[in-house]
């Protein structure tokens, strides 16, 4: 496992004012889109919900780490879907750093804050917790997890830093290659296929465009990359491979659309925000975020 470090290129927080919720104009976009999230070879996603509990284990009850669940069955929770978008947002635009106390006020937005909301403005985009669908496309399975350390950020220097695909490692006393480090903690982890929305409120083409960028929508291979989502980055899991396929449109016009005809209004999106001013500084970024968290063939 390597802790890659990623910065922006050099530049100015960019803020401005963000439309307000009280209408939908028609002159920005306004709808929602399901998206299907699946777990790929060797994946699983592991939610944390705080608790422990006993669960069956072959002949043994194991104490576990439990996943999140709605009404007993697995579920992504729509607040850890928005924020992993959300981080990688802050990483591909001029926006503030909300964890280092943000200078964004309601009527004062960054391009991130803008979209995800700051406190007192709701934002423009949002997620429904993820659920199974079919209700048996995701089963929960146990498994062993390294136990979490605390980074140094002097060995990963930079703005963002992020797990790769890679199995955690340590070096071991008196060896000087890395290990696999040693999984000692019991954890609940979901694989299978979820499906979520996103809706959204007022965006420009462009923004829609930089959203699903940064969830891994890419208009081709250099540009795709597996979402990571729950506990266990760290470890190289957590990745999603997210696949939109479904669009109910209220503004400007509104319209539902399936399959291709939806890649059709995906595709002039991502176009939309390459050929904006944006696509200057942070589509090379763009590329080099997707090197890192695709899976290494």
């Amino acid at each position: 496992m390597a802790r890659r470090a990623l910065s922006r290129p050099e530049g100015p927080v960019a803020r401005r004012t963000p439309p307000p919720h009280d209408a939908w104009r028609d002159d920005l976009w306004t709808g929602e889109i399901r998206l299907r999230l699946e777990t790929g070879p060797g994946q699983y996603v592991s939610p944390g919900s705080g608790r422990l509990g006993l669960v069956p284990v072959g002949s043994e009850d194991v104490v576990v780490q439990r996943a999140a669940t709605f009404a007993g069955a697995p579920a992504v929770p729509g607040s850890g879907i928005k924020g992993a978008v959300r981080t990688l947002y802050e990483l591909l635009s001029f926006s503030c750093n909300p964890l280092a106390g943000s200078a964004c006020r309601p009527q004062d937005c960054c391009d991130a804050c803008a979209v995800f909301g700051v406190l007192g403005y709701a934002g423009r985009v949002g997620f429904t917790d993820a659920r199974p669908q079919p209700p048996n496309a995701a089963h929960v399975e146990v498994q062993k997890v390294p136990i979490p350390w605390t980074p140094d950020p002097s060995k990963t220097a930079g703005d963002f830093r992020l797990y790769d695909l890679e199995e955690a490692t340590t070096f071991e006393k008196g060896r000087k290659t890395p290990q696999p480090a040693p999984k000692k903690l019991s954890r609940e982890v979901f694989v299978g296929a979820f499906e979520t929305r996103m809706t959204f409120w007022n965006l420009e083409p462009q923004e829609l465009g930089r959203v699903l960028l940064a969830m891994g929508v890419g208009a081709d291979e250099a540009t795709r990359f597996p979402l990571r989502l729950g506990g266990v980055k760290y470890d190289g899991k957590g990745a999603v491979t997210v696949s939109p396929h479904r669009l109910r449109l209220a503004r400007p016009e509104p319209r539902d659309r399936e399959g291709e005809a939806y890649g059709a209004e995906q595709a002039r999106w991502i176009e939309a925000a390459r050929i904006s001013p944006w696509a200057g500084p942070f589509w090379p970024k763009l590329l080099e975020l997707a090197a890192i968290l695709r899976p290494q063939r």
